[in-house]
């Protein structure tokens, strides 16, 4: 739509140019200062702002210098504005995102205006105009026409703004939408989100471009609901080489801020778990509480709460208040919000299994969240953001366990912890000139854990492992009869808790500083430049303060080479010495002992750094090839901070060198008029090493157990006295057998050639703007991994005995240390089987006459299957629809076919439900757990692996005030494959997928608002939600382990076939007087009931 306009001439106001020096002068000034000071603040590493360019030609094409050109928003403080160069072209850098108006002046012409340039986050949008020269002073107005392709950028991601999710059914967290975006999903086998195949600890979160991620194991660290957010964006791939730590997706969140005008919300949200809120409890397969091996399926509500009539008391109320508005306007904007959650729960609880008496117990969940934000355009050109997000929690009690098992001594009433966590973030932009940005940015993040409401007894603390009223020659013992009060089941213990947890915090501070230069030769340029600083730390302290000692009342343990307890001989090989290792009443443990505190102790820090140069290079105004190169350098720090010879080492590190990560893609806009563009990718991607290994691996886990024959029935003189110290008094009227460290600081076994995790990315596709508000783009990407890094279970051998033993090292699977000895390597080639001949043993003398110059001990040798590299390819296609909203509807379907296959789920271990350990999964514990049990390697379609995956989500806003929103999904099920128990670990003995797929499912969330309108500027709205509205009932798991109890088999009976043929024998006779595994291939979860959410919102 065009309007023309006429009117007088305007004022112009004029600088000299010694007055434009001066400014800029003192803003370069400004900003140096700010650079200096940055060492103590934290930056983020994400640029969100956009940019909106093009080239400014007459009514012939020719190109127009000296044109201005402002760009305005209700989201952009201030005014944005430069003047096109020689060639016409402009530059409008910086720029937040919203719906933009652009101005176009020259004296002489047409002054243009265009409206509604929809301008999304990290977007440059292409804009070029012709202006006609005019007589008189006329305005040209244009509204809509807005580009909704970014020719300039191969990066493929998705924008969800306010205007969008705020009509659709959303959960409490920012990123509860995100997976209604093509190739990506969320579920617990992953460990979180998942992009394009990659696992939960794989991605990269920011907030206002403050890194949140937790950095000790790579998750999401903070929140802000979707109500506080302006726009939440997902990076899948094609990302350029300013981006790094991440080969999932990089998620931005950029909160609320102020405006021109005075805005505010008051909203509320409550739900409760009635049945007129949620539907009925679906059923489940669960293993008998009370009967060992019985498995039934049961719903909780018919079971326990008279068909959820009568079910435990839970209440959840939120409430936020948020406004905006400006302190100067046009300079500087604020925003500020408080979102206050309540969540309690009430219920009546026993502890004898269901048979009374009843004791009501209560939990309360408190949510501190708040935000504050100021954006300021102090000067021409510069623009600056301050950002603080809070999220403090608290809980305090804990319910019992439904079925009445738990232990009565423990204080419900009290446990819970404090929760603190915030980031504060600032941004700085500094447009110099047409062809000129510099950036800073910075950001800091807290989480913490603290205060804990139940702390460890003043005392020694002893638990009952087995316990002895479980033996009648206990109950019979004399000293217990006479003493019946030290007689306890197992599971007993005199303590709730036995940790001191002081405190468990994670910060860390990062540092962005970029400049952008554009320049013309051979074309455009667009030359980016930036180092990165992170600085990140950890302070924990969580011990166990006094002697932890567990009982074992008739067992044995023989952990140390000997039996230690009541199966140990009674007497030494001479029939008449005691054996002082006999303990007639089993055995005990003690941790937090005389040999070392027991638990989680450290204080580090580390300090990273990142370069990266990249050019985006346009070619005759259509085709724009991005590359660049990234290279970082990190480290790993020793944990064993107490212990000054080992503080200050790196056990693992990376130079610039052996991360480097170069990065290149092409765009081509076929048309010329950014309606239609083809892209291609390639770059390699490294993972950020998350601190999570070190703990265990380098002395931040504390963990020492000592070993005592039990032999004086008095189990309560067992360290006495409460002090970790006191040898004596942990021994005391027992036997001392020995102590195994269980973390031994092992600097040693990292291998000195390790590599980083890594993965190299390809993708193309195209998209298409079909009309004014609607798109279609098409993606292929293949995700490779180069490798990972894991703890590795390397067998060793002993070329004197010519055994073999297990160390575990870090390092690159299949690389490396993990080699065959005959590769360089540090596993064993061969495995040695030691024979002697029957004659021989049963009479050496003889044999040796019979048998002259023969050696009676024959040696078999089998070749060990070879450590195999991590192994993970991902091949997904993504075709996608999207329409803007207008006409009163907005809507997106999109359409996932993928595979994601190999022998490697990723950081976090799909093999293990989603298990967030990164680096030290149990992946690689064996040798023989990526093969099958014939010997051929793993491999297949990986447990997160869904083929089908159909999106759509769609809102229509009545003119009446009713908005109807959905979101709908449809998908293909996981693959299921045999769980084999065996030698204490793992291994699918016939494959991945063998066992077929999980069911498909397909449901639907819905959301209602209605709103009334009042006195121009106020409104009020009542919304409710149903979440799965369909109330699909789909199967979510099915059992697929073969055997509950582990079965064992020597190395030989893997490598010679004896395992193949009589695997199913021994999982028959795994658990003798049951079967192996009752529940095998039956369903034992489904998708939850439907339930519901009310609320309203008051805006002004």
């Amino acid at each position: 739509m065009i309007w023309l306009k006429s009117s007088q001439g305007k004022g112009n106001k004029n600088h000299s140019k010694g007055d434009v020096i001066r400014m800029k002068k003192k803003t370069l000034v400004f900003m140096l200062a700010l650079v200096l000071i940055s060492g103590s603040i934290a930056f983020a590493q994400i640029m969100p702002e956009g940019k909106i360019t093009g080239k400014v030609v007459d009514d012939q094409g020719n190109p127009l210098p000296g044109v201005t050109v402002e760009a305005t928003s209700p989201r952009l403080v201030g005014k944005a504005a430069t003047v096109t160069d020689a060639t016409g072209t402009f530059r409008l850098m910086a720029l937040p995102s919203g719906t933009y108006q652009l101005t176009f002046s020259l004296p002489g012409f047409k002054t243009l205006v265009r409206k509604d340039i929809v301008l999304q986050l990290s977007q440059t949008l292409v804009l070029n105009v012709t202006i006609e020269p005019a007589a008189i002073e006329e305005q040209v107005t244009v509204v809509g026409q807005s580009p909704l392709v970014d020719v300039k950028s191969t990066v493929k991601g998705q924008v969800m703004t306010k205007e969008v999710f705020m009509s659709l059914p959303r959960g409490r967290t920012f990123d509860t939408l995100i997976s209604t975006m093509p190739g990506v999903t969320s579920e617990g086998i992953t460990g979180g989100l998942s992009v394009d195949g990659a696992t939960g600890t794989e991605n990269m979160w920011y907030i206002d471009g403050a890194n949140i991620t937790n950095i000790h194991l790579g998750t999401r660290g903070q929140n802000v609901v979707l109500e506080l957010v302006d726009e939440v964006k997902v990076t899948a791939s094609g990302y350029n080489a300013e981006f790094g730590g991440s080969m999932g997706g990089v998620v931005n969140v950029i909160s609320r801020s102020g405006g021109n005008t005075f805005h505010g919300d008051i909203m509320g949200y409550y739900n409760n778990n009635k049945l007129w809120m949620q539907g009925k409890d679906r059923q489940y397969l669960r293993q008998n509480p009370y009967v060992y091996g019985q498995y039934e399926y049961v719903s909780d509500d018919d079971l326990y709460f008279d068909g959820g009539k009568k079910r435990d008391k839970y209440n959840r109320l939120e409430g936020i208040v948020s406004f905006g508005s400006y302190i100067l306007k046009d300079k500087l904007w604020f925003f500020a919000s408080f979102d206050p959650i309540y969540i309690e729960t009430k219920a009546l609880r026993d502890f004898n299994q269901r048979q009374g008496p009843w004791s009501e117990f209560k939990q309360t969940n408190n949510y501190y969240n708040g935000s504050i934000k100021l954006t300021a355009a102090p000067a021409r050109g510069l623009r600056v953001s301050l950002s603080y997000v809070n999220n403090f929690y608290t809980y305090k009690g804990t319910i019992p366990s439904v079925n009445g098992t738990d232990n009565p001594n423990t204080d419900y009433a009290n446990y819970g912890y404090d929760y603190p966590n915030w980031n504060a973030a600032y941004s700085i932009d500094y447009t110099a000139s047409n062809n000129l940005l510099l950036s800073l940015r910075g950001g800091y993040h807290l989480q913490n854990q603290t205060n804990p409401g139940v702390k460890a007894p003043d005392h020694s603390m002893h638990y009952f492992s087995s316990g002895n009223s479980n033996y009648s020659k206990y109950l019979n013992d004399p000293y217990y009869i006479a003493n019946p009060t030290l007689l306890h089941y197992t599971g007993w213990s005199n303590y709730s808790t036995a940790w001191d947890y002081k405190k468990r915090l994670y910060d860390n501070f990062s540092t962005n500083f970029d400049v952008t230069y554009y320049a013309n030769f051979a074309g455009e340029h667009a030359f980016k430049a930036g180092v990165q600083w992170i600085y990140l730390h950890e302070n924990v302290d969580q011990i166990i303060p006094h002697p932890l000692v567990n009982l074992y009342f008739g067992r044995t343990y023989n952990g140390l080479g000997f039996p230690v307890g009541a199966g140990a001989p009674e007497f030494l090989d001479d029939g008449v010495t005691p054996n002082p290792y006999y303990g007639y009443y089993g055995y005990y443990m003690v941790r937090s002992s005389f040999t070392s505190v027991y638990g989680y102790q450290w204080n580090v820090h580390s300090n990273n750094w990142a370069l990266y140069i990249q050019d985006s290079w346009t070619i005759g105004n259509r085709l724009t090839i991005n590359y660049g190169l990234r290279t970082e350098s990190e480290y790993v720090p020793s944990f064993a901070t107490n212990n000054p010879q080992l503080a200050n080492i790196k056990p693992i590190k990376f130079s610039f060198g052996d991360k480097l990560a170069p990065r290149i893609g092409a765009v081509y806009d076929v048309f010329g008029d950014s309606s239609l563009k083809i892209f291609a990718h390639f770059g390699i991607y490294y993972d950020v090493m998350k601190l999570y290994m070190a703990e265990g691996a380098f002395g931040g886990f504390k963990w020492i157990t000592d070993y005592y024959a039990l032999q004086d029935p008095d189990w309560t003189k067992i360290a006495a006295s409460g002090l970790i110290d006191d040898f004596a008094s942990q021994q005391n009227g027992n036997t001392y057998a020995g102590s195994i460290n269980y973390r031994e600081v092992s600097f040693d076994t990292v291998d000195p050639n390790l590599k980083p995790v890594s993965q190299r990315n390809l993708s193309f596709g195209i998209e298409k703007k079909l009309s004014e508000d609607l798109s279609l783009s098409l993606r292929f990407v293949q995700n490779h991994l180069i490798r990972t890094i894991e703890d590795i279970g390397v067998y060793v051998r002993n070329p004197e005995t010519g055994m073999n033993r297990e160390i575990y090292y870090i390092a690159n699977p299949g690389y490396g240390y993990t080699k065959p000895a005959s590769e360089g390597g540090k596993f064993s080639d061969l495995l040695t089987i030691v024979t002697p001949d029957p004659d021989w043993v049963a009479d050496p003398a003889a044999w040796a006459a019979a048998h002259p110059g023969e050696n009676p001990i024959n040696l078999n040798y089998y070749w060990y299957w070879p450590e195999p590299k991590a192994r993970r390819e991902y091949y997904g296609l993504n075709v996608s629809l999207e329409k803007r909203f207008s006409h009163h509807w907005q809507g997106s379907i999109n359409y996932t076919l993928s595979r994601v296959e190999g022998n490697y789920g990723g950081l976090s271990s799909p093999d293990e439900s989603g298990r967030n350990s990164p680096n030290v999964e149990r992946y690689f514990d064996y040798w023989f757990m990526h093969y099958k049990v014939d010997g051929r390697p793993l491999d297949g379609p990986l447990p997160q692996d869904r083929t089908h995956y159909i999106k759509a989500y769609g809102s229509y806003a009545f003119p009446f005030g009713l908005t109807v929103g959905l979101t709908a999904y449809c998908r293909s099920g996981l693959p299921r494959s045999s769980y084999l128990n065996i030698n204490n670990t793992y291994m699918y003995p016939y494959g991945y997928g063998d066992l077929g797929r999980l069911p498909w499912a397909a449901w639907a969330d819905l959301y209602l608002e209605y709103t009334l309108r009042f006195a121009h500027r106020y409104s009020f709205s009542i919304n409710a939600q149903i979440n799965n509205v369909t109330n699909t009932k789909s199967i979510t798991g099915k059992s697929n382990t073969l055997n509950r109890v582990s079965i064992w088999a020597d190395d030989v009976e893997f490598l010679d076939g004896t395992l193949v043929q009589d695997l199913q024998n021994r999982i028959d006779a795994s658990d003798p007087g049951y079967p192996a595994s009752p529940a095998f291939n039956m369903w034992t979860s489904r998708m939850d009931a439907w339930s519901a959410r009310l609320g309203f919102k008051f805006s002004f």
